[in-house]
């Protein structure tokens, strides 16, 4: 491999530090409207990044959303309204614009960075219940950033 010139100072093979990447998959139904205790991430933990995979589209009649967070549709989200009725409903999706204010950030939530943190999942519809769609299964990324770091 080529050396780059100019590299900044304090950029070498070793630093920033490599980290390893952590995951937990949660399955969600199209029925489960009612919040689910979906996964706990360990305390002192950033979230690098949510994913939805999904093969069927949810038919509600007017929307159907899916929240991950320790209150799922309100506060302290991972997945915020992901949209599972339209086009985000089938294939595999980064979280984007539907990433909740926990993600890139220390695993605090509530609780602060003492404890680990139990997420919940849940799908919202309106407009009638859905007859077909799902499951999705959200995957949920973290890792443990070096001593001293905060990123």
């Amino acid at each position: 491999m080529p050396i780059r010139p100019n590299l900044p100072v304090g950029i070498t093979t070793v630093t920033p530090p490599a980290v390893e990447l952590y995951s937990k998959y949660v399955l969600v139904a199209r029925t489960d409207t009612a919040a689910f205790d979906a996964c706990v991430i360990p305390k002192n933990t950033i979230i690098s990044g949510v994913f939805v995979t999904g093969q069927v589209l949810n038919n509600a009649v007017t929307t159907a959303v899916i929240d991950v967070g320790t209150n799922p549709g309100t506060t302290n989200e991972l997945l915020v309204a992901f949209d599972v009725k339209g086009a985000t409903g089938k294939g595999h999706y980064t979280a984007g614009a539907f990433a909740g204010t926990l993600v890139g950030v220390i695993n605090a939530s509530t609780s602060g960075s003492t404890a680990d943190v139990l997420y919940k999942a849940k799908v919202t519809e309106t407009g009638g219940a859905s007859t077909l769609g799902g499951p999705w299964l959200v995957r949920v990324e973290y890792y443990y950033p070096q001593q001293g770091a905060t990123y």
